[in-house]
């Protein structure tokens, strides 16, 4: 069964403990937009009704515009005088599913930079063997990484939270009480910190993710042309096709950038 983002996002908001409660909103007719008072509300969950007479009506949703972030919801007509506005739905505290979207997504990418998946078929027309090459993603990823990624994905959360958390400052009064609000960034340090390590160990036992092993090739350069010998990738006994060319990075700190061309012969360069 392939992975869903939806699949990741329930882990993440398990281990961050945000996830959610049901809210219903009441307010007086006689206006055409209202302050809700709840925040990072799922939009899939929300009901506008009108009460009117000890009748419940659903409002239309093309004439509703409700900001999921902050709570602001807006009517294309005002509530007649005397009904009431009802709201119902489901709400986050700690954030909304944009922004759980968006960790899970960059934590995939981290997660799946540089790895495929392969599979070893039989062709029907030839009947030779070939290796089908794919790019690990989310939709595709093996069952047993999605905690990793669930995790590094809370990592990202934890340091949206830590950027928040470091403008709290203690609070001392001449009374003398005092509030430690530098511990809440202290704390989402510490988490942090057991995450990385808890990502890390899943990594390395599974061998996967940003904290794998990875294998390269020595390069040789030929004498006679001063050039890197093209590298392939190594394939199985009975794979047919053709060779697959490896393009390794090369670091180039000291690069000449004036475009000059370098004499080698004859005041030619090239």
């Amino acid at each position: 069964m392939p992975t869903t983002t939806a699949d990741v996002i329930a882990r993440v908001r398990t281990e961050l403990g945000d996830l959610g409660a049901g809210f219903l909103k009441s307010f007086d007719g006689g206006h055409d937009s209202y302050e809700t008072g709840v925040r990072n509300i799922d939009g899939s969950s929300v009901s506008v009704r009108i009460l009117s007479g000890g009748v419940s009506t659903p409002v239309d949703p093309e004439l509703v515009m409700l900001d999921l972030r902050t709570g602001l919801l807006s009517l294309a007509e005002p509530v007649p005088v005397g009904d009431k506005l009802l709201v119902s739905g489901t709400a986050y505290a700690m954030f909304s599913d944009a922004e759980i979207t968006r960790f899970v997504q960059t934590a995939a990418r981290q997660h799946c930079h540089g790895q495929t998946l392969q599979t070893r078929y039989r062709e029907e027309t030839t009947g030779f063997i070939r290796i089908l090459r794919v790019a690990k993603t989310l939709s595709n990823l093996p069952e047993v990484e999605i905690d990793a990624v669930a995790i590094l994905a809370t990592i990202e959360a934890l340091w949206t939270m830590l950027t928040d958390a470091s403008s709290d400052t203690d609070i001392s009064t001449a009374e003398g009480t005092h509030l430690p609000r530098g511990q809440r960034f202290d704390q989402i340090m510490r988490m942090i910190d057991l995450l990385t390590d808890r990502y890390k160990k899943l990594c390395q036992q599974l061998n996967v993710g940003l904290y794998r092993i990875e294998q390269g090739t020595l390069r040789r350069v030929s004498y006679m042309t001063g050039r890197y010998i093209p590298v392939f990738a190594a394939r199985e006994y009975d794979e047919y096709g053709p060779p697959i060319r490896q393009l390794p990075d090369r670091d180039i700190p000291d690069q000449d950038e004036s475009g000059i061309p370098s004499p080698v012969w004859g005041g030619f360069g090239y």
